[in-house]
């Protein structure tokens, strides 16, 4: 049996993950196409034992340090976040091998991870990283010291097959989902007078450790509660049109929301953040408003409710681009290629 090309730090348990796929009842992530169509290998928080179920240093550490121990087989390898690559590159300075390393960056600028590239230069070690946000590789240069010749702008995707095209509905309701970095007291502002019901699919809106705004009092209107994947799909395909309202920030915050809003032809009203502008057109394939305006957001949400032919030319565009240019295989090709150029380069 040939050992596989590519090698990819997964932060996740992949066969729970892959049974959840194989029976329906969750999106395909784009590491199971990597193995499936490109050669990868995947190297899960399994392999390190029962007690690795989450995102914590101690985690990031020892899935590093497995990374390390197998890099020296592969072509290259693929750490899908700064959580597990940057002590990967930090691993690799000091001990090697001398293979390729591409990084997925989530949020580069925030917390100590400035000070982090700046004072122990895990760049060093990483041939590419990739963001989501371009105004995340505008800020890496000067905030991070990373050069500009290492970082590429990488859309996200959503998985088209699993959130699937719905008939355009005709049920006054708005739709909202996720709580970090969400304006949630802006978009009740915008929404309390108006005749729709909103659902906030955010699972606790009161936790402590979620970056998000919440109104002092929730009207009648406005209902949350915690929804999994199945039950979110149902809620895209009743939803009139779904809301993104974003704290201001600089890197893709709402990403998965909107992709998936898109892929079911929703129509789409989101905050324009300096981090998110890079996959919403504004009046072609949804509507931008800025950030804390709940007067533009009422506006734009009461249009949309009005116009039932325009909620389905922004929807159709909205997935017509989601199957050009943000899909599952889009985004798994675009890795693969990454990967390959990097590897090619040595």
């Amino acid at each position: 049996m040939s050992r596989s090309r590519f090698l990819m730090l997964v932060s996740d348990r992949v066969d729970a993950r892959r049974d959840l796929v194989r029976r329906g009842l969750r999106p395909c992530p784009e590491y199971l196409r990597l193995e499936e169509r490109h050669d990868v290998e995947l190297l899960d928080w399994s392999r390190l034992g029962d007690w690795a179920g989450g995102r914590t240093a101690r985690v990031a550490v020892a899935h590093a340090a497995a990374g390390l121990r197998r890099a020296s087989e592969f072509e290259a390898v693929f750490s899908d976040s700064e959580h597990v690559g940057v002590p990967l590159a930090l691993g690799m300075r000091t001990r090697g091998p001398s293979r390729p390393h591409l990084m997925l960056g989530h949020h580069l600028t925030n917390g100590s991870k400035p000070r982090v590239f700046r004072w122990l230069r895990p760049q060093a070690r990483i041939s590419r990283v990739l963001v989501h946000s371009r105004r995340q590789a505008e800020l890496a240069p000067a905030q991070l010291g990373i050069s500009r010749d290492r970082l590429r702008f990488q859309p996200y995707f959503a998985d088209s097959d699993f959130w699937a095209a719905r008939p355009a509905s005709s049920e006054a309701l708005v739709l909202s989902v996720g709580r970090e970095h969400r304006d949630y007291a802006t978009l009740v502002a915008a929404c309390r007078e108006l005749p729709v019901q909103v659902f906030i699919a955010a699972g606790s809106l009161f936790s402590p450790s979620a970056t998000h705004t919440q109104p002092e009092t929730w009207p009648a209107n406005v209902t949350s509660e915690f929804a999994d994947n199945q039950t979110l799909r149902e809620w895209y395909a009743r939803a009139a049109v779904v809301a993104v309202p974003l704290v201001p920030n600089d890197f893709q915050a709402g990403i998965t929301t909107i992709l998936e809003a898109m892929s079911m032809a929703r129509p789409v009203v989101v905050s324009a953040t300096e981090g998110q502008r890079d996959v919403v057109e504004d009046g072609v394939t949804g509507v931008m408003v800025p950030p804390g305006d709940a007067r533009a957001l009422r506006e734009a949400i009461e249009r949309l409710l009005a116009d039932p032919a325009e909620r389905a030319r922004l929807g159709a565009n909205a997935r017509a681009a989601v199957e050009e240019r943000f899909s599952l295989n889009v985004y798994a090709s675009s890795l693969a290629g990454h990967l390959e150029e990097l590897a090619a380069t040595g």
